[in-house]
């Protein structure tokens, strides 16, 4: 049974928590005697501190996405070279025997362009074995070992890309898994800290205490007093 996907704890972008992160290491940095009685100890500061420092060095999202693109992007560019390797062959052919005789669909390829992936792939091999078996009968019009070698090189590289596209999704997908769930948990140290900080100071120093709001573009501002 498959893992659900992780459920982001944070309100924020991931970037944002980063840096909310690390504007508030100056503020425990500040205050590390007082919260100490309030059990944030130094150990428990540094972790926060290198757990900080991890996360800003995980690859984003939009590096993930743009390497799963550029995969794409090449497996795209391989089978398109299969294609046209297999048309060169499907053309010869049909220059001879026209797409609707018996001869013609004993090469078992049609419609390439039009193919899903593992059709593609199961059609490019019967054509080299069927050309291959054939190719006498069309040497006259200009059928070639070398046209059906192409095609078999061709092959093998459009099934690696298709391996190597499925390796990328699985890391894609676990890259991205493993950076919800770290941040998840730094999400909650940053919010034991900042709610251990602003209890700590609220009666007694509001400056000190608004340092520790966890998010400080909500914070909510005094009604100005009407002009007498």
């Amino acid at each position: 049974m498959l893992d659900k996907a992780p459920i982001a704890e944070y309100p924020s972008t991931q970037a944002a928590l980063w840096q909310r992160s690390l504007d508030l290491q100056p503020a425990l940095d500040r205050d590390a005697v007082q919260l100490a009685a309030r059990g944030v100890t130094a150990a428990r500061i540094q972790k926060f501190k290198d757990d900080t420092a991890e996360f800003g060095e995980l690859d984003p999202d939009t590096v993930l996405q743009q390497e799963g693109a550029t995969v794409t992007a090449e497996k795209e560019a391989v089978r398109t070279a299969l294609e046209t390797a297999m048309q060169q062959v499907l053309g010869i052919i049909g220059s001879q025997d026209p797409p609707r005789t018996a001869r013609y669909k004993r090469f078992g390829a049609a419609n390439v362009e039009n193919l899903s992936d593992p059709k593609l792939h199961l059609a490019a091999t019967m054509l080299v074995k069927q050309g291959r078996k054939y190719q006498p009968e069309y040497a006259g019009v200009g059928l070639t070992e070398e046209m059906l070698t192409l095609v078999e090189t061709q092959n093998a590289a459009f099934v690696d890309s298709l391996t190597d596209r499925k390796e990328a999704e699985s890391t894609r997908s676990g890259a991205t898994r493993a950076r919800v769930l770290f941040a998840n948990g730094l999400y909650r140290q940053l919010a034991q800290l900042c709610a251990t900080g602003e209890a700590y100071w609220q009666l007694t120093d509001a400056s000190k205490a608004a340092d520790y709001i966890i998010n400080p573009t909500l914070r909510v501002q005094p009604i100005p007093a009407p002009a007498s």
